[in-house]
């Protein structure tokens, strides 16, 4: 069964978000510094509130960076026998605690606390109605009194009447609600959530100072947590797939039946009814994927939440009647319903004078009515008739107190010590080191109060922004309790019973510190590993781009210069050159040709055919003289002449070796005036050729320094690329 988010629920948690940060600046206007510095302790309060939270968030996400967690669940059997060890010793310690406060703080019987003792004790003895005929008009209006009195009824018939027997039986109740606390917090926020919980419950001063009284409180929170756990184990575990449709049904009418033995206790029971039937109502069971005929009747019955919301009202109002028929036999006297029980707590809930508490006037207005109409019924309607016309007489004085009530019961905690203080001054058994061990643990109570508001705040603030949770029927049981004392008679100890719900709210809320905590850490890993990559593939585009360019430079070079690089041709093997013969030494002068062939081969021509091979041949006449270079006549034919210089002038102007045969034949013989001509021709044509190729070379290094320039422009244009992708990151971020 799965809740979802509406808008009710959220204006629920906006509603007490308001609220805890009410109490929080209450809480923290409320304390008192010494004369010399008033407010210096405010100021320490809050600095200590940040240490926490900041404490918290430290040890958090120091866990999450260097994985506890995970570490831990390496160990799963180990750490669940030390979690069963350190929930034994803490019970232990907690039951220590309070009966050290019985035996050294203790207590004789005032107010009401009296009454319920008084009233068990005739029930024992079954003169009830016979010697407490007082008692029984009392019941008649209170009904709930009648509840923790037969709690203590049983006690004494087991164990004997002894104000120490009802004492130790709160002790019970009180560690049993820690015990609880545990469980749930456990449910709803898994381990982390549990032991702490788990503590703070079990060290919580003023629920350890409060024990001496013989108050209905401890037995009814039992009974109301009890009643949340089985609420939880329903919504959580029996859902469309569960097999156990009867049982389930079961379970929720056992769910009505015990929150009205809990309402009999104390009437605030009746908030987790009306939180439970909100919580229900909305709700569906997504049924499993198979013919509907084939899901029991049972299982299809749970999927809606309005039914279970009606089967647990229905056995609710079942024993509440039942309850009720009881009391009225038991006292032989009718009791007022629900619509006519609460005249006398609405008439001193809206009295300003009183502040909405305990007073003597409205006190002896009830029993003034009482005795002049004989029943509780009318006395109750009495006491409602008189609250109306306060409601309606003054609108903006009601308001005014509405916020004073709220601030008198959940600005502090401190109800345990003040009621110690003031019963043991009245019984003159405060010694001055009772006094001081009091107001140290009154202290010490508000500031664990206030540190539980704080993270009930925040873990308030994570709801609005996660998926719906179960702790939703925790804040609406807070939510009635402070809506109800509004109107109704109000006291600092009547939060009693939310207080576990802080605790296990603010548990759960350091559960939620520890998941985020592990989540931005392991953002921040992603973050940084994505930053990493970005920057790797900048690096390589960078570098691609550096090389690219080059090549392009190289190829703008070449093309600019058109000049070809006889030299590095030669040296990487594009052109080779071979040498006739006749130079090659004396004994081979008598030979009549040589052949000097030149080929190009570029590496782009690989496969080029046998026919873009250049033979060049060329064949000469020495005579045996001593110089060989200025005697050798060698004839040309004119015509390959001319080819030949226009393939230079080509290489020249190009850069590039033409891809054709050329075959240079020996020239005919002729007289020797004719041979000069062409000789001198020719040497006059090679000169033209070497002075083009000079004024080449000299552009070639003009453009070299081109080339440097170009460059270290390229070079500039780089780094601001660079640094323009740097800031684009940076504003990214």
């Amino acid at each position: 069964m799965k809740l979802e988010k509406n808008w009710f629920y959220s204006f629920c948690i906006a509603l007490s978000i308001a609220g805890m940060a009410y109490i929080l600046i209450t809480g923290v206007s409320d304390v008192q510094g010494n004369q010399e510095y008033p407010y210096a302790m405010k100021g320490m309060l809050i600095l200590f509130f940040f240490l926490t939270w900041a404490g918290v968030n430290f040890f958090a996400l120091l866990s999450a960076r260097i994985g506890i967690t995970a570490k831990l669940r390496k160990y799963y059997k180990y750490f669940s026998g030390m979690e069963v060890v350190y929930v034994f010793l803490i019970l232990i310690l907690a039951f220590a605690a309070r009966v050290f406060v019985i035996r050294e703080l203790p207590m004789d019987l005032e107010s009401d606390y009296k009454t319920y003792y008084e009233i068990a004790k005739m029930l024992k003895d079954g003169v009830l109605q016979e010697k407490g005929e007082g008692y029984c008009s009392y019941i008649g209006m209170f009904p709930h009194i009648l509840g923790y009195s037969y709690i203590l009824k049983i006690i004494f018939v087991v164990f004997g009447t002894s104000i120490w027997h009802g004492q130790a039986a709160n002790v019970l109740f009180s560690v049993g609600t820690v015990f609880l606390i545990y469980r749930i917090a456990r449910r709803l926020g898994g381990r982390m959530a549990g032991l702490t919980a788990l503590t703070a419950a079990a060290l919580w001063p003023s629920q350890i100072l409060y024990i001496n009284m013989l108050a209905a409180e401890y037995s009814f929170t039992f009974f109301f947590y009890l009643c949340v756990l089985l609420f939880l184990h329903l919504v959580m575990d029996y859902d469309g797939a569960t097999k156990h449709g009867v049982r389930g049904v079961l379970l929720h009418i056992l769910l009505g039946c015990m929150i009205a033995v809990t309402a009999a206790i104390r009437p605030m029971a009746l908030i987790l009814l009306i939180a439970v039937l909100l919580f229900l109502i909305p709700i569906k069971t997504r049924l499993p994927g198979i013919p509907i005929n084939s899901i029991s009747i049972w299982v299809r019955f749970l999927a809606k939440g309005w039914l279970r919301a009606a089967l647990i009202l229905a056995a609710y109002m079942t024993v509440s009647s039942i309850i009720n028929t009881d009391i009225e036999l038991t006292i032989n006297q009718s009791i007022p319903s629900f619509s006519q029980s609460f005249g006398y707590n609405l008439l001193v809930g809206l009295n300003a004078d009183s502040n909405g508490g305990w007073n003597e006037d409205d006190s002896r207005f009830l029993y003034e009515n009482l005795e002049r109409t004989g029943s509780p019924i009318q006395a109750q309607l009495a006491c409602r008739n008189k609250a109306y016309q306060r409601l309606t007489a003054d609108p903006g004085g009601v308001f005014n107190l509405v916020i004073k009530k709220y601030e008198l019961l959940w600005g502090n905690d401190n109800y345990g010590a003040d009621w110690n203080l003031a019963f043991l001054k009245e019984q003159n058994e405060l010694t001055p080191n009772r006094a001081v061990f009091l107001n140290q643990m009154k202290s010490a109570n508000q500031i664990a109060y206030l540190v539980a508001a704080l993270f009930s705040f925040l873990t308030l603030i994570y709801l609005l922004q996660r998926s719906a949770s179960a702790l939703y029927v925790l804040v609406l049981v807070y939510l009635g309790t402070a809506a109800i004392h509004l109107m109704v008679e109000s006291q600092n100890r009547y939060h009693f019973h939310v207080l576990p719900v802080f605790i296990i709210i603010a548990s759960v809320g350091i559960k939620y510190i520890f998941e985020n905590a592990v989540t931005f850490v392991k953002a921040s890993d992603l973050e940084r590993q994505q930053k990493e990559n970005q920057q790797t593939r900048e690096e390589a585009v960078l570098k691609q781009f550096e090389i690219e360019e080059h090549k392009a430079i190289e190829q703008r070079y070449k093309s600019m210069t058109n000049s070809f690089d006889m030299q590095s041709a030669i040296r990487n093997g594009n052109v080779t050159v071979t040498v006739s013969e006749g130079y090659m030494g004396p004994d081979m002068l008598k030979k009549d040709k040589s052949v000097v062939t030149a080929a190009e081969t570029l590496p782009e021509r690989n496969t080029a055919s046998a026919a873009d091979e250049i033979p060049i041949r060329e064949s000469a006449e020495h005579n045996p003289a001593p110089k060989i270079f200025q005697e050798e006549k060698t004839k040309f034919d004119n015509t390959d002449l001319e080819e030949l210089i226009l393939e230079l002038e080509e290489i020249a102007e190009t850069g590039r070796v033409p891809h054709k045969n050329v075959e240079i034949q020996p020239a005919p013989e002729s007289p020797q005036d004719e041979t000069s001509l062409q000789e001198d021709k020719k040497v006059s044509e090679l000169e033209e050729i070497l002075d083009k190729i000079k004024k080449l070379e000299k552009n070639q290094n003009d453009l070299l320094e081109g080339y440097t320039k170009l460059k270290e422009e390229l070079e500039q244009v780089k780094l601001d690329h660079t640094e323009a992708a740097r800031n684009e990151r940076g504003h990214t971020i």
